[in-house]
């Protein structure tokens, strides 16, 4: 019988490493290992079981890696990453119509709208073009503009809140389970509650 000295059978392929572990022996049943690959080893295989066998004290026990549990903090920095993930979702839903450009004009439309709001003789250029290349009436377009960004307001305020609440829920979880718990769920609020 070969001495093949101590070696490693790992349970969870039923494999064993030879040769001061740089030569793993295939069970002959894994169906992982190509068949032509298992022709080569069967015999070795019977061989190292046959010393495993009557050599059980040269024979460590490689059990499969316990499955990894991620601590507290990793699970609370996975949770926030999805609470901030579906607001980011939640939010541009809103604006999911406007073209990218355009949103870039939100805040100088509003701007300019609430300028000439209190005081109609403010310069606004940029709400002149518009109702301009509209063909609306200025009056009406600063309505539609300050309407719309009021509406926007409220509806990332709610959003807002809520994302607030979820991860103020998640700086109290004390263990996973209470990390789990917590689903961020974004929704708007029924007209009624908001005015």
């Amino acid at each position: 019988m070969t001495n093949f000295g101590n070696i490693i059978y790992r349970t969870e392929t039923k494999a064993y490493v030879i040769e001061n572990g740089t030569y793993t022996v295939p069970h002959p049943e894994d169906e992982t290992v190509p068949a032509g690959i298992h022709a080569e080893f069967d015999a070795l295989y019977a061989e190292v079981e046959a010393y495993a066998k009557a050599y059980p004290d040269r024979v460590t026990e490689e059990l499969p890696p316990a499955p990894y549990e991620p601590t507290l903090d990793e699970l609370k920095a996975a949770k926030l990453a999805e609470i901030n993930a579906a607001y980011d979702c939640a939010v541009s839903a809103l604006v999911a119509d406007y073209p990218s450009n355009e949103l870039l004009t939100f805040d100088k439309q509003e701007a300019e709208a609430r300028a000439w709001t209190a005081d109609q003789s403010a310069d606004t250029p940029l709400v002149d073009a518009l109702a301009l290349g509209r063909g609306m009436d200025k009056a009406e377009l600063v309505s539609r503009i300050l309407a719309k960004a009021d509406a926007f307001a409220v509806a990332t305020g709610y959003l807002t809140g809520l994302r607030q609440k979820y991860e103020d829920r998640l700086g109290l979880a004390q263990s996973a389970e209470d990390v789990a718990a917590i689903v961020p769920e974004y929704h708007l609020p029924d007209e009624e509650a908001v005015a």
